[in-house]
C-alpha cells in the first residue's frame, strides 16, 4: 500500500487516475489508497448502488406528484406506478449510462435491452417474491430480501456484461 503519512500532500494520485474528488484526495488518504487498489467493477458497483437509490426516489417521488396532484391519477393508481416506474428505469438507464458504466455508446438498441432486461428484473422480482411468500412460506421482510438482492445483481451483471459491455479490443 502507499505510505500517505510521508508523501500525501507532496505527491498525491491525481483525481483523474482514481475518479475521486480532489478533497477526497487531500483529507482521506486511507480512503484514496483503498479505493485505488480495488477492481473497477467494484467502482462500478457501488456508483449502481448510488444510482439506484436515485431512481428510487425517482419512482416514488414521481408517483406522488402524480397522484396527489394530478387529479387523473387520483383513482389510477397502477397506471401512476406504471409511469413513474418507467421514469425510474429511463433515470437508471441514463445515470448508468454516463455515471455507472461511462459508456460511449447512444443507441436506441442500447436503450431497448436495458428496458427489456429491466422488464425480465420485474419478473424475477416478483416471481422471488412469490416463491418466498406463497412457496416457501417465509416472512415478508426476508422475501423481499431475497428478490431485491438477485434482481440487483441481475441488474448489475447484465447492464455490466451486456447494455454496457465495453468493446473488446480486436488486434
Amino acid at each position: 500500500m502507499i505510505n500517505y503519512h510521508s508523501h500525501s500532500m507532496q505527491n498525491p494520485p491525481e483525481s483523474s487516475q482514481t475518479q475521486l474528488p480532489e478533497w477526497v484526495l487531500k483529507n482521506f488518504p486511507k480512503i484514496t489508497d483503498i479505493w485505488i487498489h480495488t477492481p473497477n467493477w467494484f467502482h462500478q458497483a457501488v456508483r449502481f448502488g448510488m444510482v439506484g437509490v436515485l431512481n428510487t426516489g425517482v419512482d416514488l417521488g414521481s408517483y406522488w406528484i402524480l397522484t396527489r396532484f394530478i387529479p387523473y391519477f387520483e383513482n389510477a393508481h397502477v397506471l401512476a406506478k406504471a409511469i413513474s416506474y418507467t421514469l425510474g428505469v429511463l433515470n437508471s438507464y441514463l445515470w448508468n449510462r454516463s455515471f455507472t458504466f461511462r459508456s460511449q455508446v447512444r443507441s436506441p438498441k442500447q436503450f431497448a435491452i436495458f428496458f427489456l432486461i429491466n422488464l425480465i428484473a420485474v419478473g424475477i422480482n416478483s416471481g422471488l417474491m412469490a416463491l418466498s411468500l406463497h412457496v416457501f412460506e417465509l416472512p415478508e421482510w426476508v422475501g423481499l430480501l431475497i428478490a431485491t438482492a438477485i434482481t440487483m445483481t441481475w441488474n448489475f451483471t447484465t447492464s455490466k456484461f451486456i447494455v454496457f459491455r465495453e468493446p473488446s479490443n480486436k488486434v
